[in-house]
């Protein structure tokens, strides 16, 4: 279907929408969805949040998003970008797909995580590195098509890009290559470590001394404490 056009989204967003998936916490964007016969829309939106969050951060990450979707333009196995929505949301495709968290618990073929792979490789040679990869943002329909969502901590490595945001890119390249190794791994019953030891070992020191960090924030947080 092709994209709607402004005012099509506007008659379909004046109306109350079909389901809400509320943010995580107090800094998460909700997601707003609507249908109406074909047109089918994701909402996500920073305007529920407190006043700081929603002009700092969300106008931030919606910008980022937006500039992300953008660039990706074509690139098979994300939804179809629809535009932003104002300062704090943007509007995308409504795919019918649940997200990867939902499997858990089921064993998944590989072949589902060679799909997610391509589609990042795509994206890394479009310029384009995820740089925040869950398995919250990896949806899969009934038919086992996979697609990619959320790029708000995406990085972009343009064409003019000097030597420094370049090797960030590759770094998070590889980034993205370790999350998508530990996700495989724990769906399909491998082994966490040895997945992320394939990928290579620059890329395995980075995420070691990653998940030193993430350790040590727990704790500074009192995560984990008994």
């Amino acid at each position: 279907m092709s994209a709607p056009s402004n005012e099509e989204l506007r008659r379909l967003l004046a109306a109350r929408p079909e389901r809400r998936i509320a943010g995580r916490n107090a800094t998460k964007a909700d997601l707003l969805f609507y249908r109406r016969g074909e047109l089918a829309v994701a909402v996500k939106t920073y305007a529920p949040r407190p006043f700081v969050v929603r002009h700092l951060l969300g106008r931030w990450l919606i910008r980022r998003e937006a500039a992300a979707y953008r660039a990706a333009a074509g690139v098979a196995g994300l939804p179809a970008f629809y535009g932003r929505l104002g300062p704090y949301a943007l509007a995308t495709e409504w795919l019918p797909a649940e997200p990867l968290r939902s499997f858990a618990g089921r064993r998944l073929g590989g072949e589902l995580f060679d799909r997610v792979g391509a589609i990042l490789d795509r994206l890394h040679g479009r310029g384009i590195a995820v740089a925040d990869l869950h398995h919250r943002d990896v949806l899969v329909t009934a038919g086992g098509e996979v697609y990619l969502v959320d790029l708000a901590m995406a990085w972009l490595a343009g064409e003019k890009a000097g030597p420094i945001r370049r090797a960030l890119f590759r770094r998070l390249c590889d980034q993205d290559r370790v999350a998508l190794a530990r996700m495989r791994a724990r769906f399909t019953g491998g082994d966490v470590a040895a997945a992320v030891a394939a990928v290579g070992s620059s890329a395995a020191a980075w995420h070691a001394r990653g998940r030193r960090v993430k350790t040590l924030l727990d704790r500074l947080r009192g995560k984990g404490r008994s």
